[in-house]
């Protein structure tokens, strides 16, 4: 007995193969792009470090006096600060994952037309990639209420917490896990299947799922194995990005210590002191370089297992459904041909 699902994996390989060979700088720079924002940020980020001076006393203590901090370091101002950061960080978040909901059909056109670009695609696809953003924040909105309002509950209602009210978090936080867990399922096969059926047939979301659900009824068995073996690649394919992010992060870090070797040796003879301005700013500017650095190697290392996938979706839905097969021309069994390269973009 075949498996569709273990067929696809053959010409998934082909045609990642196809699209990323013969090697183009600029076709990998853009699909490297695009994997960032649809895998996430594969490179590891740089951990900063803060320096001071303290005055040792003859009792040993390092501890800074209240009163020699500046007047505008208050508790209310530091509060205020946090605050200030966490709501970037959210915006940001939200901003990143907006992007990366559009680069989602950006990397299915540019898979299956094999002509990659960015622009283009981008503003064609904006409108789906809101919708399938709202979908996403929908299921988080979902989770948190799910969770939340038994926690808000207890807290508004100022319920006493006893060894009994204790006990029933636990099968809360068991409903917690099993609810992150279907959500998870359920992006995956959003992303995976219900994004190529939106393009395929110029469906909406919901339409779209309620399209390929008949599709994933008729061969469970095959998206049930898809489900699996996606998973246990995942895990295999994390390990090798975080190997090769590793080893490649060693490489790039290697200018960078000499860079920052010579600064330091040159700070320290013309007597500036690293907490300095000139210390912070030249060591600031290498560490957010690093930083960029960092970010990019773990685009450009992820970026062929990005497509691998993206692919091996797409196979299996086509071969599953002929009208929702998007790369029939790839396949190793077809005798049409496949395009020999890309469109230069």
């Amino acid at each position: 007995m075949s498996w569709k699902a273990i067929d696809a994996l053959d010409d998934a390989r082909d045609a990642t193969a196809s699209l990323l060979l013969p090697f183009d700088a600029g076709r990998w720079a853009r699909l490297a792009l695009i994997a960032l924002f649809v895998g996430g940020l594969g490179g590891s980020g740089g951990a900063g470090s803060n320096t001071g001076t303290t005055t040792s006393t003859g009792g040993g203590s390092t501890d800074i006096p209240i009163d020699s901090l500046p007047g505008f370091v208050t508790p209310e101002n530091v509060f205020a600060a946090i605050v200030a950061l966490a709501a970037i960080a959210i915006v940001l978040g939200l901003l990143w994952s907006f992007v990366g909901s559009v680069m989602q059909f950006v990397l299915v056109d540019a898979v299956v037309t094999k002509d990659v670009r960015i622009r283009k695609p981008f503003r064609e696809r904006f409108w789906l990639g809101v919708r399938l953003f709202a979908f996403q924040i929908g299921l988080l909105i979902a989770i948190i209420t799910v969770i939340g309002l038994p926690v808000a509950a207890v807290y508004f209602g100022s319920v006493a917490v006893t060894p009994a009210i204790a006990l029933l978090a636990i099968p809360l936080v068991l409903l917690g896990l099993l609810l992150v867990f279907v959500v998870a399922v359920v992006m995956q096969l959003t992303t995976d299947f219900v994004v190529p059926t939106m393009i395929a047939e110029d469906r909406a979301l919901l339409s779209s799922w309620g399209r390929v659900v008949p599709v994933f009824r008729a061969e469970f068995s095959e998206f049930g194995l898809y489900v699996i073996v996606r998973f246990i690649l995942g895990i295999l394919a994390s390990i090798g990005i975080g190997i090769a992010a590793l080893l490649a992060l060693l490489v790039v870090a290697i200018p960078f210590a000499i860079v920052g070797g010579a600064a330091f040796l040159a700070l320290n003879a013309a007597n500036i002191a690293l907490t300095s301005t000139v210390g912070l700013v030249v060591f600031g500017a290498l560490g957010v370089l690093f930083v960029l650095a960092a970010i990019a190697v773990g685009a450009v290392v992820q970026m062929p297992v990005v497509t691998y996938f993206r692919y091996y979706s797409l196979f299996l839905l086509g071969s599953t459904d002929d009208s929702l097969d998007l790369v029939s021309q790839f396949r190793s069994d077809d005798d049409s041909s496949a395009p020999e390269g890309p469109t230069p973009a």
